[in-house]
C-alpha cells in the first residue's frame, strides 16, 4: 500500500473568508483534568523539598508572594538542557513520522534515541503497513479540525492511530502507564470528520486557543477522510512500548459532540451570561 507523505501545519494570519475551526485537542482541553491537578501538586512538593534553599533565599530577598510564584510555576521547570514534556513529544512524533514515511531511521539526541528505539520495536514486531502519517481533517458539519498522527493496516485490520509520550514507564504506585482515555474522543473526531487536506494545512493560536483555518477553495479540493476499522495507541517510553486498542465509534463520537458545546459554552457562551448589578426599577433580561 501507498504511503501518503504527511505534511505539517503552518502557522499563518487568516484571510478574510476562511473558517476558523477549533482544533480537537483545543475542544478536549475545556475538560476537567483530575490527573493534571494531581501531577502538578506532586511537582510542586518535589520542588519544596529539593528545592527548599532555593525558595528559602527567594523568600528572605524578594517576599512571600514572589515564593510562592516559584512554587507555583515549579511543574514548568526542567533540567538544563532537557525538553519540555510537550517539545520532547513534538520531537518524538516527527522522528516517528520520518521514520515511517522513509523507511529509515532518522538521526536522533540522546533524549529522544530510547523513543525511537521503542518505535522500532513496534515496526519490527508489529509489520505496520502505513497508508498516511500527519492528516489534517475537517469537519465542516461540526466546525472543528485536527492533525491525526497516521493511518495504518496490521494483521489486515485498519486503524487510526496516535502517538502518546512518557518519560516514565510507571506512576508512583509503581503501575504501568498508559494513555488517558479523552484519546478516545480524539480518535473518534478525526474518524468521522469529513474532509482531509491535500494541501498544506493551516492554523492559528488566539487566546491560548489552536483554530484551523479553511478556505472555500480548500474545501472543494478536499478528499474523504480514509475509512478505519477501529482505533490503536501507539505509547512510548523510554524502555517500553505498547499497543492500546482504542473505541473511537460513533458513540464515543457523541460524546466529543457533548464536549464540543462544553467547549462552547465555557469559551464563548459563559463570557455573557452573568450581567452587572441591578438597578431598583429594571426588568430582567430573559
Amino acid at each position: 500500500m501507498s504511503i501518503v507523505k504527511g505534511m505539517d501545519p503552518i502557522d499563518v494570519e487568516p484571510d478574510p473568508d476562511d473558517l476558523r475551526y477549533w482544533s480537537v485537542t483545543t475542544i478536549i482541553g475545556a475538560l476537567d483534568k483530575p490527573a493534571l491537578v494531581h501531577w502538578s501538586a506532586i511537582e510542586t512538593a518535589k520542588a519544596a523539598v529539593r528545592k527548599e534553599k532555593t525558595w528559602r533565599e527567594i523568600l528572605a530577598t524578594d517576599g512571600e508572594e514572589a515564593a510562592i510564584a516559584y512554587l507555583k510555576n515549579a511543574r514548568f521547570q526542567r533540567l538544563d538542557g532537557q525538553r519540555s514534556a510537550a517539545e520532547l513529544g513534538t520531537e518524538v512524533h516527527a522522528a516517528c513520522e520520518q521514520y515511517a514515511l522513509s523507511g529509515t531511521r532518522p538521526e536522533t539526541d540522546e533524549e529522544v534515541t530510547p523513543f525511537v528505539d521503542q518505535f522500532d520495536r513496534f515496526l519490527q514486531e508489529f509489520q505496520p503497513e502505513y497508508q498516511a502519517t500527519e492528516v489534517t481533517v475537517y469537519s465542516p458539519t461540526y466546525g472543528y479540525a485536527g492533525t491525526c498522527d497516521g493511518f495504518l493496516t496490521i494483521d489486515g485490520q485498519r486503524l487510526i492511530i496516535d502517538y502518546k509520550t512518557s518519560r516514565d514507564s510507571t506512576d508512583a504506585r509503581g503501575k504501568e502507564k498508559g494513555p488517558y482515555p479523552e484519546v478516545a474522543l480524539q480518535l473518534a473526531a478525526y474518524r468521522y470528520a469529513e474532509l482531509a487536506a491535500v494541501w498544506r494545512p493551516r492554523r492559528m493560536e488566539q487566546w491560548r486557543r489552536r483554530y484551523y483555518l479553511l478556505s472555500q477553495t480548500e474545501r472543494e479540493v478536499g478528499v474523504p477522510v480514509p475509512e478505519v476499522d477501529a482505533g490503536a495507541v501507539i505509547y512510548l517510553t523510554p524502555d517500553r512500548y505498547a499497543v492500546h486498542p482504542v473505541r473511537c465509534d460513533e458513540a464515543v463520537h457523541q460524546s466529543f459532540l457533548f464536549t464540543l458545546e462544553a467547549a462552547r459554552w465555557a469559551f464563548q457562551l459563559s463570557k455573557d451570561v452573568v450581567g452587572g448589578p441591578m438597578m431598583p426599577g429594571r426588568e430582567v433580561a430573559a
